[in-house]
C-alpha cells in the first residue's frame, strides 16, 4: 500500500511524514524544496503479534505501508510551480495535510491560517489537473470517432460524464462507475479519484480535537481526522508509561499512527488475511471480501493457478484455541471453495495442485 502526502509549505507535512514513518526527514527551511521523502513502516497488529508468538516463527512479516512525502504547490503565485502529478499518480490514496495550527514564528504561504480556505483550495487544483489531462484525452477521441476508430465510440461516454463531474468541480471519487469504467479510468490516471484522507495538522493545545472535523460534509471516498503532528513527535519519542501517561495528558487515547493506518485502510476497503507456520507467520493486505481464490494468488501465482481449497479459521479463534491441532479438534477450522469471500482476521491455508 502506498500513500502520497500531499500539502502547502508551512503546513507540517515532512512532519507528519516522520510520525507515520518514523523517519527523520528534515523539516521547515531545513528540507529541500521539491524533494521526495520515502518511508515504509509495519502496520501494528495485535492478532499477528499474538500468532507470532504462538508459532514462533522463523520470520515474522507484518503488512507494511510506504509513504511519500511529496512536493506540491507552495500557494503562492502560478511562478511558484504547480503540483508535481507524476510523482502522485502510483499512490494507492491521497493524505492531504492541511494546517490548522497558529504559529506566528511560521508565516503561511497565503498569509493566514484558514484550513477550510486552503482544503477548498487544494481539492480545486487537482480537480483542474485531471480536467487539463481528461480534456485533452476527449479532445482526441471525438476527432478518433470522426474517423471511424471503433474503440473511441466506447470510450467516450466515460469521458464526457468525467469531464463534465470536473467542470463542475467535483471530483472523480464521487461518481458511479461500473467495474469495467473504473479499469477504464485508471489508464489515465486521475488524482481525484483516489481515496483521499484530510489529515488537519492542529496546535499541540488542540491534540485531542479542534472540532474541525464536526460538520464538514460527508464525501465519497473521503476521510477526516484531527492530528498534532508536534505532539505526535513527541509521543514517538517516548516509551512505556511515560508515552502512555503523555497521551493521557494530552487527552489522546490512539496514536496518530493507529488513526491513520486504520482510516486508510477503510477508505481503500482493504484488509488482512494471515498465514501461519514454523516457517513464517505473514500478513497479506488485499481489499475486503477478494474471493479465496484471488487471495490465494496475492500469496502466489501458483496457488491462484492450481487453488483447489482454502483452510480457513478466524486469527482469534485460532489464538483462543492454542493452535492449529486444538482448533482442529474443536473443529474450528472448516473448508472453503474459491468464491469464499476472505474476512479480516483470517487465517487461510491454500491446497493446491500445478
Amino acid at each position: 500500500m502506498r500513500i502520497g502526502i500531499l500539502g502547502y509549505p508551512q503546513c507540517g507535512k515532512t512532519t507528519l511524514f516522520n510520525v507515520l514513518s518514523r523517519a527523520h526527514a528534515p523539516t521547515g527551511a531545513a528540507a529541500s524544496r521539491g524533494g521526495v521523502q520515502i518511508g515504509t513502516v509495519e502496520v501494528p497488529d495485535p492478532r499477528l503479534e499474538a500468532l507470532r508468538d504462538l508459532f514462533e516463527p522463523r520470520k515474522y512479516t507484518p503488512a507494511r505501508i510506504e509513504y511519500v512525502d511529496l512536493a506540491g504547490p507552495t500557494g503562492g503565485s502560478d511562478k511558484d510551480g504547480p503540483l508535481l502529478p507524476q510523482q502522485i499518480t502510483t499512490s494507492d490514496l491521497i493524505l492531504l495535510v492541511v494546517r490548522a495550527f497558529d504559529d506566528p514564528a511560521v508565516a503561511h504561504p497565503k498569509g493566514s491560517v484558514d484550513p477550510l480556505r486552503d482544503l477548498s483550495d487544494f481539492s480545486d487544483e487537482l480537480v483542474l489537473r485531471d480536467l487539463a489531462v481528461l480534456e485533452g484525452r476527449l479532445e482526441r477521441v471525438r476527432k478518433a470517432k470522426m474517423g471511424g476508430v471503433k474503440e473511441a465510440a466506447a470510450e467516450l461516454p466515460l469521458l464526457e460524464r468525467c469531464v463534465e463531474a470536473l467542470e463542475a468541480g467535483n471530483p472523480l471519487r464521487g461518481i458511479t462507475l461500473s467495474p469495467e469504467e473504473e479499469k477504464a479510468l485508471r489508464g489515465y490516471q486521475p488524482l481525484t479519484a483516489k481515496p483521499l484522507l484530510v489529515l488537519f495538522n492542529v496546535g499541540d493545545d488542540q491534540a485531542s480535537g479542534a472540532g474541525l472535523v464536526e460538520g464538514l460534509p460527508a464525501a465519497s471516498h473521503t476521510g477526516f481526522l484531527e492530528i498534532s503532528g508536534k505532539a505526535e513527535m513527541e509521543i514517538a519519542d517516548l516509551e512505556g508509561d511515560d508515552q502512555r501517561e503523555f497521551m493521557e495528558l494530552l487527552g489522546i487515547t490512539e496514536s496518530g499512527l493507529d488513526r491513520v493506518i486504520r482510516k486508510s485502510y477503510d477508505l481503500l476497503g482493504a484488509c488482512s488475511f494471515f498465514t501461519v507456520g514454523k516457517d513464517e507467520v505473514r500478513a497479506w493486505t488485499i481489499h475486503r471480501d477478494t474471493r479465496a481464490v484471488e487471495a490465494a494468488g496475492a500469496i502466489h501465482s501458483d496457488l491462484q493457478r492450481g487453488f483447489i481449497r482454502a483452510e480457513v479459521i478466524s486469527g482469534e479463534d485460532l489464538i483462543r484455541s492454542g493452535g492449529l491441532a486444538a482448533a482442529k479438534a474443536a473443529n474450528l477450522l472448516r473448508v472453503e471453495g474459491k468464491d469464499y469471500p476472505v474476512r479480516d482476521g483470517d487465517v487461510l491455508n491454500i491446497r493446491f495442485s500445478v
